[in-house]
């Protein structure tokens, strides 16, 4: 008898199931078409290789991300306005909030549909985003790009809200006050004002993050103890950029400004800099439809005999594009440390090397058991050891190996609500300085620009590093 209940239950719910499929197919498509139009009328799309397969993945994770918009964001939100029905019958008219929901819920599903736009732009228009003649983003994508982060914080938003409630029931059991708070929460006046609520909180963080998103990388001065530092690496700089995000918002005017910065840091006659260190997530999509970005990077401290080294981040590797980067930048002057290392001196007797070790990232399979090769011919008791590494994650690795600072990047500060929690659970380091409490100290970069959304909320502004070696006393 219980089967046939639950087999008679699935049967009476599956048209739903099949609306919601349905639904959620269409408003992706929707969004591939509207791309179509946008870019393909400006210049010849290139699929990836295996462009059905591709098309596949994005269309499944679309209608994911519209699934969840619909059963969590509006139903958490508007599932009591439809049930008010017997109150306008009986009141003979709307309130205030029933009469404004229709506007909340038509805008929401506006910037839902935008945002949503910023997957497909990710992996299918990556050499598509930039004007050919400027070299800067359209105006679209970062339309698009504020939308998905609206709609990211106000998932965000929910989920604080519900899970707050629920740690409040589990610690404060029913108590008196708990059960008049459930019963406020719960009720359809509360519902009336969450939708509107929501919607105000999360625009004012999406729009109060963009205002400190538009504003220029700070100069971050960091300066690193080391106890064996040779008295000839004294005060050896090093000028770290990390996730630059070249692609969906990020052009040429931002990467141009980026360069312009770090050469005023470099001008200095008496205090050159003697290593750049662009620690991964520089390019985040084809590299051929970025090119004029791109190559504003090969300006960086022109005229100067500074090493400049690269090491790929996640994103490299999400697109497929981890070896054309490496090529491109190579093409500029800038070279690659990809699990192997590189000895830099600063006098003509090459004495006293400071040995830079570079590790591809830890979502490539080309990482897998090559620590070794990236240390061979490495003494960690005589060598001063740098470690380039995008996540900071690495860090067991660079502790087994004795090295003495490792720069990493990746967790953007957290960059918005609520990825800065997901940033701080999941990586060994967060942001700033973390010094040695052993052998290695640590520096994650917050990032010299953004990812997707141009916003900063809560979190540090963009930054380029100024480090310093000294030897401890």
């Amino acid at each position: 008898m219980g089967n046939n209940n639950i087999r008679g239950g699935f049967l009476r719910n599956s048209h739903l199931i099949v609306y919601e499929i349905l639904f959620a197919a269409c408003v992706a498509i929707a969004n591939l078409i509207v791309l179509f139009i946008i870019y393909d009328g400006r210049h010849n799309l290139e699929l990836p290789r295996s462009p059905i397969q591709t098309l596949s993945i994005v269309v499944i994770a679309m209608m994911v991300f519209v699934s969840i918009w619909r059963n969590y964001i509006y139903n958490r939100m508007h599932h009591h306005e439809y049930e008010d029905r017997h109150e306008r019958k009986e009141h003979g008219r709307d309130t205030f909030m029933q009469q404004l929901f229709p506007y909340w819920y038509r805008i929401s599903c506006g910037l839902m549909f935008l945002g949503n736009c910023m997957l497909p732009m990710q992996i299918l228009f990556s050499s598509n985003l930039l004007d050919p003649k400027t070299g800067d983003p359209y105006q679209f994508n970062i339309v698009c790009a504020l939308c998905f982060g609206f709609v990211f914080t106000m998932i965000g938003l929910n989920i604080l809200s519900d899970t707050s409630i629920f740690i409040a029931q589990k610690v404060f059991g029913w108590t008196t006050l708990y059960q008049q708070l459930h019963v406020l929460l719960s009720s359809r006046r509360w519902c009336h004002f969450r939708a509107p609520l929501l919607f105000l909180l999360s625009a004012k963080i999406v729009l109060g993050g963009a205002l400190i998103a538009k504003e220029d990388p700070i100069v971050v001065q960091v300066t690193v103890p080391i106890s064996h530092l040779p008295d000839s690496l004294e005060n050896f700089r090093i000028i770290q950029l990390s996730d630059v995000h070249i692609g969906v918002t990020i052009g040429r005017t931002r990467v141009k400004k980026v360069v312009d910065i770090v050469n005023d840091l470099c001008s200095g006659s008496d205090d050159n800099c003697n290593l750049i260190a662009l620690t991964g997530d520089i390019v985040d999509g084809e590299p051929h439809g970025l090119m004029k970005a791109i190559e504003s990077l090969g300006n960086l401290c022109p005229g100067r005999d500074v090493p400049k080294l690269f090491v790929p981040g996640n994103h490299e590797h999400i697109h497929f594009i981890a070896d054309q980067v490496v090529t491109v930048l190579s093409e500029i002057g800038i070279d690659s440390l990809v699990n192997d290392n590189i000895r830099l001196h600063r006098d003509e007797t090459r004495e006293n090397q400071l040995v830079v070790v570079g590790f591809d990232d830890l979502s490539s399979r080309r990482y897998r058991g090559k620590e070794q090769q990236a240390f061979d011919g490495i003494d960690a008791e005589k060598d001063t050891t740098i470690l380039l590494a995008h996540q900071p994650n690495h860090l067991k690795v660079a502790e087994r190996y004795g090295v003495d600072l490792m720069l990493s990047g990746h967790t953007h500060a957290g960059q918005f609500y609520p990825g800065n929690i997901l940033a701080w659970l999941f990586n060994s380091r967060f942001s700033g300085y973390y010094p040695s409490r052993g052998k290695t100290a640590v520096y994650v970069s917050a990032g010299t620009l953004f990812w997707g959304p141009p916003v900063r909320f809560s979190t540090r502004h963009h930054e380029i590093t100024d480090i310093r070696l000294v030897r401890s006393q």
